[in-house]
């Protein structure tokens, strides 16, 4: 114990609290941690998990990945910056990888290093999009890898769950598929909720039944503690403000700000909360002129590159004079205002607010909060219903003490979480990542925010034709900028009467016009349409024209290559590739001794995985501009990338698309290899999976049967009597069958859509996913032995 206790003051530079100590060195963390706000759970849980990892004799029973899910993205900077502090004075900033998901584009490759310490940090649309096998704001190509990696060897810690709404069942939900044997996981997958005001009934789902002998609360002990009694005693007195919030928007901020200046004490912080961000920005410009003291805004509809600014101010406690946010500061945010003024809000979120006023109990008797009631809630409750907000008041109007020793005796009615849930179905429909007939996916967003909480993402960049160019870079999550589905149907609204138009990338057919809106999409504008200010965040103004914040550039994802596995400095032979590749799945399954993984089987897939590359159009591929390479080697790797991009090549025209592990596949199926090995094969690039079927585009002539540029009768291959794959396994030059495409048996057998659904419910949907991971990272590692670059890890 006392080496944890010099361990935790020497990271965090503060002396743990007495209940932090016996969870760090408990034989199991509990499931529910319900202590109040300015407890230190985040240092509770991340350190926790990093003594048991780096210093403890738990250290195998221990997940490896850390997730750490949170509601808002404000709250995910602050913790990232926070953790990256801790990781740096221990000392471990080498040997813990952390990393960021947070809207858009993940620049890291963390995928790339399964077997290694990980913190993982994000917002509760990145995470549970990826645990669903939908990930927000990637390449679709990656969701089985995401889905992968965070349903197995995980702990995920949902902090601040009071603001989670329907994400919060969810992740109860995936608890208790991961717990159901039936599936199963590799390693330990655990949960573990954090919150001052959680109900544990709504963790209680159809899959998932809460321990609540599992929850730990502060005891008499802890209380102790002169930290914490001071700031479990902090005095808050709650005043009734003189404005009310009404549907005349500028006669409201006019009245506001007279309140706020008069209240207001120079050299101490006042804090205002909005319940919109539009009030938000309005009562912003109109304080900024009304006074000479410092005027902060923050709000959630910033671009990264903006709030990392305003991150950095809270971080390093340089806030002073008045600021006005909105949800976006309630929670997380280790921040103390004198004043505090806040409109009428439900009561979990007014509970957080109130812990924005005299945090740690520094003001002995001045701290006020004023609340601001709204009459009309018919009119002016969004972005909240009603009915919270008429609870909230009934029991405002009944107190004049906002401390945390007063709201403790609170009673309040039970919440309840509106929302659809995952269930069993849901999620094996979800394993399968190709779209339907008409390109649609399943949409996810239900199991994640209540439907009026969905938000899309737009970016701005500068281009000169027409459209947008299909090879531009790739969003970056620090250039997004989230929007209310209805602000931004509004925003192309107006674009559309300007004769300017939206973008959506699409990763069979490139850049399309945005014709309707989903939740979770990314959109592209361009600069001159405006809409964006610095200073202000999202507007939908067209004279604010915003530049684009970026330093470096991301090649985008494409759907006919994978990034990961090219940029070869040489030629490289296919058979030497393959040992390459089966070597590395040993190496890496050799990481996991705890796991049962079946290594040989593994590492034959590895061997197999690209057999379909011996196929002529890959050949005739990989030797454009080469002649000098055309001859009896097969190979796996070109130079091209390396030596000139600019030389990259390509397939034949009426190849356009051909994927080379469709052919490995077929080739392993008719080999008579157990289907296990076939589907790892197919799947080794993420673009052919549960089923076979052609792109919209593709329609050559006179072929019966076609698929991913392979036809029904390819030779594979007529030049030479075998393909070899090292190590004595060797194919014959055959002609391809296409026959487990359709519906039905054929003289293969079942077909492969048949054979992958029982494939999956024989092994379950994490196990698989794991094993498709594994394939693909060993092929990615085979591919970075001549290609070192490839696999370089930074943070994004």
């Amino acid at each position: 114990m006392e080496n944890y206790v010099e361990w935790f003051a020497e990271i965090t530079q503060k002396a743990p609290f007495p209940y932090q100590i016996r969870l760090a060195t408990a034989p199991e963390l509990p499931i529910l941690l319900n202590v109040p706000t300015g407890a230190g759970k985040t240092a509770t849980a991340v350190l926790s998990w990093l003594w048991r990892r780096r210093h403890n004799k738990t250290r195998q029973q221990t997940p490896r990945r850390l997730v750490y899910c949170l509601p808002m993205r404000t709250l995910v900077e602050q913790t990232y910056a926070e953790v990256t502090g801790w990781l740096q004075r221990a000392g471990l900033n080498n040997e813990v990888e952390l990393h960021l998901l947070m809207g858009g584009a993940v620049s890291n490759r963390w995928e790339a290093h399964p077997e290694k310490d990980c913190i993982l940090i994000g917002t509760q649309d990145q995470l549970l999009s990826r645990a669903l096998n939908r990930g927000y704001g990637m390449s679709r190509y990656k969701w089985p890898i995401h889905f992968a990696l965070l349903n197995n060897d995980c702990l995920w810690v949902m902090d601040e769950v009071q603001l989670m709404g329907a994400g919060l069942r969810t992740t109860a939900q995936l608890q208790g598929f991961r717990e159901d044997k039936s599936f199963g996981t590799y390693g330990d997958t655990r949960s573990l909720w954090m919150s001052a005001t959680l109900d544990p009934e709504l963790l209680q789902t159809v899959n998932y039944k809460l321990d609540l002998s599992q929850t730990h609360h502060l005891t008499a002990a802890d209380l102790l503690n002169e930290t914490l009694k001071r700031r479990m005693q902090s005095q808050k007195r709650l005043v009734k403000a003189v404005t009310v919030c009404s549907a005349k928007e500028s006669e409201y901020v006019k009245e506001l700000v007279k309140e706020i200046v008069a209240a207001h004490r120079p050299s101490f912080l006042t804090l205002v909360i909005c319940n919109r961000v539009s009030r938000a920005q309005e009562l912003y410009k109109a304080l900024d002129k009304q006074t000479s003291e410092e005027i902060t805004l923050i709000h959630s509809r910033f671009r990264a590159a903006e709030r990392q600014a305003l991150n950095r101010k809270l971080r390093e406690g340089k806030l002073s004079g008045i600021v006005v946010a909105t949800q976006a500061i309630e929670a997380g945010v280790d921040i103390s205002a004198q004043t505090l003024f806040t409109e009428l809000a439900p009561w979990s979120s007014l509970v957080q607010r109130f812990g924005r006023c005299n945090r740690y109990g520094e003001c002995s008797d001045t701290a006020t909060v004023y609340w601001i009631d709204i009459p009309d809630l018919k009119k002016n409750a969004s972005p909240y219903a009603p009915e919270p907000l008429e609870a909230a008041r009934s029991i405002l109007k009944d107190l004049n003490e906002v401390g945390p020793a007063a709201l403790g005796k609170v009673k309040v009615p039970k919440a309840e979480i509106e929302g659809l849930i995952p269930r069993r179905h849901d999620l094996l429909q979800l394993f399968d990542t190709s779209t339907d007939l008409a390109g649609h996916d399943i949409d996810i967003s239900s199991f994640i925010r209540e439907a009026d909480e969905t938000d899309v993402a737009i970016t701005w960049r500068d281009w000169s034709e027409s459209k947008p160019p299909h090879d531009m870079d790739a969003i970056q999550q620090q250039e997004l900028c989230r929007v209310s589905i209805g602000k931004a149907r509004e925003f192309l609204e107006r674009l559309k009467k300007q004769n300017q138009k939206a973008w959506v990338q699409d990763g069979l057919r490139g850049w399309q016009e945005a014709m309707t809106l989903c939740p979770g999409m990314t959109v592209l504008v361009h600069c001159s349409a405006g809409g964006y200010d610095p200073a202000l965040g999202f507007t939908g103004v067209a004279s604010h024209t915003p530049a684009v914040p970026l330093d470096e550039r991301i090649e985008l994802d494409q759907d006919d290559r994978d990034s990961l596995s090219r940029g070869a400095t040489k030629f490289v032979e296919l058979a030497v590739h393959s040992q390459d590749v089966a070597e590395e799945v040993e190496t890496l399954c050799q990481q996991f001794p705890t796991f049962e993984l079946p290594v040989d089987f593994l590492i034959r897939a590895g061997r197999w995985h690209d057999a379909g590359k011996a196929h002529p159009a890959f050949q005739t591929a990989l030797t454009h501009n080469r002649p000098e390479q055309v001859g009896e080697t097969l190979w796996a790797k070109s130079d091209h990338d390396f030596k000139n991009p600019g030389d990259r090549y390509s397939m034949p025209r009426n190849r356009r698309g051909f994927r080379h592990e469709l052919v490995s596949a077929l080739l392993a199926l008719q080999a008579q290899e157990n289907f296990l090995l076939c589907y790892l094969v197919a799947c080794h690039h993420g673009k052919v999976r549960m089923t076979i079927q052609p792109r919209p585009t593709e329609k050559p002539t006179g072929v019966e049967r076609f698929a991913l540029g392979v036809y029904e009768g390819d030779r594979v291959h007529d030049q030479l009597p075998e393909i070899d794959l090292g190590m004595g396994l060797k194919i014959k030059s055959q002609s391809l069958s296409l026959n487990c495409m359709g519906l039905g048996d054929s003289e293969q057998g079942a077909s492969w859509t048949a054979r992958a659904i029982a494939l999956l419910e024989e092994h379950g949907p994490f196990k698989l996913a794991f094993l498709e991971t594994l394939i693909r990272i060993a092929d990615w590692r085979g591919s970075a032995r001549y290609a070192p670059h490839i696999l370089e890890v930074t943070d994004g």
